[in-house]
C-alpha cells in the first residue's frame, strides 16, 4: 500500500510540473508575437524619427543659409556681417532649445556671433552635420561653407537637443502604446484560438469524465480531431478488452464457485453421516473435528469467492438498481433466527423505510456477515439489532450487538482482510469485515465501527451516500 500511495503521488507531482496543450501553444504564440512587438515598436520608431531628425536639421541649415547671405566687405575689404539686433533676437529664439550660431572668415577667423562655438571640419557634403559638446549639453551642428565678396565665409549653427529628445520620447511612447494595445488584442485572439481549437479535447475529456467506471462503452469518433483520433481508438480498445477480461473474469469465478461448493457440501454430508454413524466410539471425536474444519473450509471458500466477486474492479458490468432495505434486513434476520436461538442470543430487527441503489445480494451478504460476526462474538443471553433507516437523509444498515468488542485502536485494521482483533476466539478466517468494507466501497458507502449500547458490545455501521435529489436533512 504504501508502494501505491507513493506512486500516485509521484504521479500527481509530475503532471503538475508538466504544462497542458494549451499553456504551450499559449507560450509558442506569445514569443513570436512579442518578438514581432519589439520589432515593430523599434521599426515605428526609427521610421518615424528619422523625418524629424531631418526636418530639424534642414531648419539648422536654413538658419545657416540665411545668416550667411548678411555677409557684406567693409571699406576695408574686410567680411562683416550686417544683421539687426531684432534679427539676431528671432534667429536666437526658441521655447525648447538654446541656439548658438559662429561666422567665420576664409582664414578661420572669427566674424560675429558665438567665438567659442566650434566648427565642423570641412567635408564632402555641405553644409556638413554632427554632433558636438558646447557649455556643457551636447548640441546638433550644422557648418555651412559658401563663397561670398570677401571669399570663403563658414557660418555655423548649433541647437541643443531638447525638442529633439522630446520628440523621440514622444514616438516612441505612442508606437510602445500602440503596440501594446495590438498585441494585447493578438493575445486574445491567440487565446480564443487555442480554446477553439482544443474544444474538441475538451469534449472527449468531458466524456470520459463523466463516465462511471462501469461504463465501457465505445467513445464517439465522429467528431473526435485526426490528431487525437488514434488515441481515442487504443481507448477503445482498452475498453473492449477490460469489458472482455472482466465478463472472462466473472465467468470464472461463477464456475469456481459452483466447482467448489459442491465437493466440499458432499464431504461435510459423508462426515456428518459417519459421526452418526461411530456415535460413541473413538473415532467419533476426530470425526467431528473434521466435520469441523470441512465446515470451515466451506465457510472460508465462500468468503472468498464473495470477496473477489464484490471487488468493485472485476465486476465492471453489474448494474445498480433499487433495493429496498427493509427487505434486506427481513431476508437475513429470517436466515439466522435458528444460529441465533442455539446460541441463546436475542436477534432482533428495527425497520424505517429506505432504499438505495445497488447489487442486493453483496448487500445481503455483507449484512449477513455484520450479524454472523455479532451472534459469533456475544455471549450467551446477549442480544444483537439489525437496524435500517435514514440519518441526515443518508440511508444506512446498522449492526449493534452486546458482545466482547472490538479494541478502539484495531477498528480500522479489522477492514482489513485476514485480521482479526486481539480478544477474539476461535476460527475466523478474517475476511467478515473485509467483505462488508468491500461491498460498501461499491456501492459508495462507507463502515463506521463504534461501542454498542452503554459502551458495552460493537456498533457497525454501513453509512450509504445521500441520493441525488433527496431533501435536505
Amino acid at each position: 500500500m504504501p508502494c501505491v500511495a507513493w506512486g500516485t503521488e509521484s504521479m500527481s507531482t509530475k503532471s503538475e510540473r508538466v504544462p497542458s496543450v494549451r499553456r504551450r501553444l499559449f507560450a509558442l504564440l506569445l514569443l513570436p508575437a512579442i518578438g514581432v512587438l519589439i520589432a515593430g515598436t523599434l521599426s515605428d520608431y526609427f521610421t518615424a524619427a528619422a523625418p524629424f531628425r531631418e526636418a530639424y536639421d534642414q531648419a539648422l541649415i536654413d538658419t545657416a543659409i540665411a545668416v550667411s547671405t548678411h555677409v557684406e566687405v567693409d571699406q576695408d575689404g574686410k567680411p562683416k556681417i550686417v544683421l539687426p539686433p531684432d534679427a539676431v533676437s528671432i534667429l536666437r529664439a526658441d521655447s525648447y532649445d538654446s541656439i548658438y550660431f559662429r561666422v567665420s572668415g576664409p582664414d578661420g577667423r572669427f566674424i560675429y556671433g558665438d567665438e567659442d562655438l566650434p566648427e565642423l571640419a570641412p567635408r564632402v557634403n555641405n553644409p556638413a552635420r554632427g554632433d558636438a559638446t558646447y557649455r556643457g549639453e551636447k548640441i546638433r551642428l550644422v557648418s555651412y561653407r559658401t563663397l561670398g565678396p570677401a571669399g570663403a565665409i563658414t557660418v555655423s549653427v548649433g541647437e541643443t537637443l531638447h525638442k529633439r529628445d522630446r520628440a523621440r520620447r514622444n514616438i516612441l511612447t505612442t508606437s510602445l502604446a500602440v503596440d501594446v494595445a495590438q498585441l494585447g488584442l493578438v493575445l486574445a485572439m491567440i487565446w480564443f484560438g487555442v480554446r477553439v481549437a482544443l474544444a474538441p479535447l475538451q469534449n472527449v475529456e468531458a466524456q470520459i469524465a463523466h463516465r462511471s467506471a462501469r461504463d465501457l462503452a465505445p467513445l464517439g469518433t465522429a467528431s473526435v480531431p485526426i490528431e487525437i483520433r488514434s488515441l481515442v481508438s487504443a481507448l477503445n480498445r482498452l475498453f473492449l478488452t477490460v469489458t472482455q477480461t472482466s465478463a472472462a473474469q466473472r465467468r470464472f469465478l461463477e464456475s469456481a464457485a459452483h466447482q467448489l461448493r459442491t465437493p466440499l457440501t458432499g464431504l461435510q454430508a459423508q462426515l456428518e453421516l459417519l459421526a452418526d454413524e461411530e456415535a460413541g466410539s473413538p473415532t467419533q471425536p476426530r470425526l467431528l473435528m473434521a466435520l469441523e474444519g470441512a465446515r470451515r473450509l466451506g465457510h472460508t471458500t465462500h468468503q472468498l469467492l464473495t470477496l473477489a466477486r464484490s471487488d468493485q474492479a472485476a465486476n465492471l458490468n453489474w448494474e445498480l438498481v433499487p433495493i429496498d432495505l427493509p427487505s434486506i434486513v427481513e431476508t437475513v434476520i429470517t436466515d439466522r433466527l435458528t444460529a441465533a436461538d442455539a446460541a441463546g442470543i436475542d436477534l432482533g430487527a428495527e425497520i424505517e423505510p429506505a432504499s438505495v441503489r445497488g447489487v442486493a445480494w453483496l448487500l445481503t451478504e455483507a449484512l449477513g456477515n455484520l450479524t454472523n460476526n455479532a451472534i459469533a462474538y456475544t455471549p450467551k443471553g446477549g442480544s444483537v439489532t439489525v437496524r435500517c433507516g435514514v440519518r441526515e437523509g443518508a440511508p444506512f444498515l446498522r449492526v449493534t450487538d452486546t458482545g466482547i468488542g472490538i479494541p478502539p485502536e484495531e477498528r480500522t485494521r479489522v477492514l482489513e482482510r485476514f485480521f482479526r482483533a486481539s480478544n477474539t476466539r476461535g476460527g475466523g478466517s478474517g475476511l467478515g469485515l473485509a467483505i462488508v468494507n468491500e461491498v460498501a466501497q461499491l456501492h459508495g458507502a462507507a463502515v463506521a465501527i463504534d461501542a454498542g449500547p452503554d459502551g458495552k458490545g460493537t456498533a457497525i455501521t454501513i453509512q450509504f451516500p445521500v441520493p441525488p435529489g433527496a431533501p435536505a436533512a
